[in-house]
């Protein structure tokens, strides 16, 4: 059988470890004799509906270390939504450059793209393999135990609050409220939950899109905190919400829509400082990370860059032994569980958003439970835990 061409499309937001997933696509090519020419789109589908495509076979082993370790997406990536000529197009591109294989890279929206174009690709009588690759920060695509990303991502923000906390403790400034990204789902905000391991430590309240939002009582159990031990870290997913589906801070301004018309919602913490100032009078900052929270090289966890190259080549593996329309996806760490990953169709892929299962959450102020604990803790890692501060010690009496 002769050599087959590869391309390869990254989708969606940028993780710590989403090069390592490409560059382990581009290193287990070379190894497959049925793959001829590796290519990449820029941005995305965008990329392949306009041509803009870039060679990769040229890479040398010191070029796929340095992408293996680099945050971001190296070929750009992009939300782009295509037309129906936008896909006409791309049919198009990919016979010109002979590709047969196509390797789509990213999260929900990723999938549901790869399998809109493989119907497309059917409906042309184009004969094309398709694969997905799973990443995201959010953990929420439903047929996958995790995402490549999301553990480094669960990893900054635990540290980060365990940072946070004894910065906090050290000055008279009660109360930081810590933001994480998470439009739809808690599981970063959740991750925070790692930094605690006594009653009084950080975090003091989590909040999450999977539990309505009430302000009275955040403010109630706010003030009791702060009144009990003298100071508190808030940490609160960006898209949380009340009871009534209305999110609890969302940007107004046109020029903050994203390229698919959905409002940017970062703001919360910094909207809700202004109401503990002026509802509780007590003296409040924010802190919003950010896209540094997503992209973080410092933080990487090990079994998240483990599961990214696996995802990579477990992927170009299934193309060359004739596998299509697939996703490859992670089993569960459990020691139970015989298998490290699985196929699933793309259509069970890009299915809904999964949230963080009924059963962790809790009623309490730290939102989940230790189930949630328990399945997080292997993938992040062992974390940075500090010794309480000199200044709880009891006070000096002379003798």
């Amino acid at each position: 059988m002769s050599a087959q061409n590869l391309l390869i499309i990254q989708g969606g937001g940028p993780t710590a470890v989403f090069n390592a997933s490409l560059a382990s696509i581009i290193k287990e090519s070379f190894h497959q004799s049925r793959i001829g020419d590796i290519y990449g789109a820029r941005a995305g589908m965008k990329g392949l509906s306009s041509a803009d495509i870039v060679g990769l076979s040229h890479l040398g082993p010191g070029d796929l270390l340095s992408l293996r370790n680099s945050p971001g997406a190296a070929l750009g990536s992009s939300r782009f939504q295509p037309s129906e000529l936008d896909l006409e197009r791309s049919v198009e591109h990919l016979q010109r450059f002979g590709i047969q294989y196509l390797v789509f890279m990213g999260g929900n929206g990723t999938m549901r793209g790869a399998d809109l174009f493989r119907r497309f690709c059917r409906e042309q009588n184009l004969d094309i393999q398709i694969i997905g690759i799973p990443k995201t920060i959010d953990n929420d695509i439903s047929a996958t135990d995790r995402c490549p990303g999301f553990a480094s991502a669960a990893r900054f923000v635990a540290q980060s609050t365990l940072d946070l906390s004894m910065d906090i403790r050290s000055l008279p400034q009660p109360v930081s409220i810590f933001e994480t990204l998470g439009r739809d789902v808690g599981w970063l905000a959740a991750s925070s939950t790692l930094a605690r391991r006594d009653a009084d430590d950080a975090p003091h309240l989590v909040y999450i899109p999977e539990t309505p939002f009430s302000l009275e009582a955040f403010l109630s159990d706010l003030d009791n905190v702060v009144s009990r031990i003298g100071w508190a870290v808030v940490v609160i997913s960006e898209g949380v919400q009340y009871a009534d589906g209305s999110r609890v801070f969302e940007q107004k301004n046109a020029s903050q829509y994203s390229s698919s018309n959905r409002p940017l919602i970062g703001g919360v913490a910094q909207y809700l400082s202004g109401v503990v100032a002026d509802r509780l009078g007590i003296r409040c900052r924010s802190e919003k990370p950010g896209l540094i929270g997503r992209s973080c090289t410092a933080q990487v966890s090990r079994r998240d860059l483990e599961d990214a190259e696996l995802v990579g080549r477990t992927g170009v593996r299934a193309l060359v032994a004739g596998e299509t329309d697939k996703m490859v996806a992670l089993c569960s760490l459990d020691v139970r569980s015989e298998q490290a990953f699985k196929l699933v169709p793309l259509s069970e892929a890009g299915g809904s958003h999964r949230e963080i299962p009924a059963d962790w959450l809790s009623s309490d102020t730290l939102a989940v439970t230790n189930s949630f604990r328990d399945y997080l803790r292997p993938l992040v890692g062992e974390l940075s835990y500090y010794p309480a501060p000199l200044s709880t010690l009891p006070r000096y009496e002379p003798v």
